[in-house]
């Protein structure tokens, strides 16, 4: 009686993170469905994330192309960095962005990550509950042959004054906060690259000193988030990938990469399963270049 007691308890735990994680993807993602049943509401802004190219070929109704220099800058020798608080208000003004607006993320190009680094960008600054990506991008919309079109459009610019963002830089960490606290059980440090990177076996990125992940960190591949099509695994699968990375119930996660464009993928995914986050933006190819204070594990050991 006691074990079987023991069991439906166990179910009930995952039933109810199951319903938890679905919650939260639902403040994140937004759906095929949703998006054709929308298409024509007021204040809606629609972003496609990608090139000319993939803008051209093919988007949806109303899209507005957001190129990755919209939102990300070169800082030195760190890529995809944050844009300046001003200077990003003007280009979001520009889409026709003010604070009643609802944006949507849509993936343009066959690489998920750009999307989901520009929701980490609008989290940054405020917008994150104003702000959903689209499940499956334009890879999944095209999948189900649903109607795309090759018409360029752009929003009227939003007058001065009806755009005013509140950044947040309480989710950006740097290197020495992640030195300080990779080793700590309740702060989970996540690497986002492929395994072989973060094992430090990579045979193709040859530019790293000192190939391997931070001591401390756990791998959860990018490209193990979506299917094939784009698409988001189910809430279970992708809770069972942080569980199994040792990430607890309120619990942070603190996500990197290369260059922090991946990571952010792991950080949107962390914040839909319910679990404070954070991202480390200069990730390894910061750390690969810092002393030895900094110190690199090898292997598949986190630590």
């Amino acid at each position: 009686m006691k074990k079987q007691f023991l069991l439906s308890l166990l179910v009930l735990m995952v039933i109810t993170a199951s319903a938890q994680a679905q919650k939260g993807f639902d403040k994140i993602f937004t759906n095929q469905k949703w998006m054709q049943q929308h298409l024509d509401d007021d204040n809606l802004i629609i972003l496609h994330v990608g090139n000319k190219k993939s803008y051209t070929e093919g988007h949806i109704k109303g899209a507005q192309l957001m190129t990755t220099n919209d939102f990300a800058r070169v800082v030195g020798d760190l890529y995809w960095e944050l844009r300046e608080e001003a200077d990003f208000t003007e280009t979001l003004r520009g889409f026709g962005i003010n604070n009643k607006s609802q944006i949507v993320i849509v993936n343009g190009m066959d690489d998920h990550a750009a999307g989901f680094r520009l929701y980490f960008t609008l989290d940054y600054f405020g917008l994150a509950k104003r702000t959903k990506i689209l499940d499956g991008g334009m890879v999944g919309w095209k999948a189900k042959n649903l109607t795309t079109t090759k018409e360029v459009f752009k929003a009227e610019a939003t007058p001065e004054g009806d755009l005013k963002l509140k950044p947040n830089p309480s989710i950006k960490v740097d290197k020495d906060y992640v030195k300080a606290n990779s080793l700590k059980e309740e702060i989970n440090v996540i690497d986002a690259r492929r395994p072989n990177f973060y094992e430090g076996t990579e045979e193709t990125r040859e530019h790293y000193e000192r190939s391997g992940h931070v001591p401390g960190a756990e791998n959860i591949c990018w490209l193990d988030i979506v299917d094939e099509n784009q698409f988001m695994k189910s809430s279970e699968t992708l809770l069972d990938f942080y569980q199994n990375a040792g990430v607890k119930k309120k619990e942070e996660v603190v996500a990197y990469c290369h260059v922090g464009l991946r990571a952010s993928v792991i950080y949107t995914m962390a914040k839909a399963l319910g679990y404070k986050v954070r991202l480390y933006d200069g990730s390894y190819n910061e750390w690969d270049k810092l002393s030895d204070a900094y110190p690199v594990k090898t292997g598949k050991d986190s630590k």
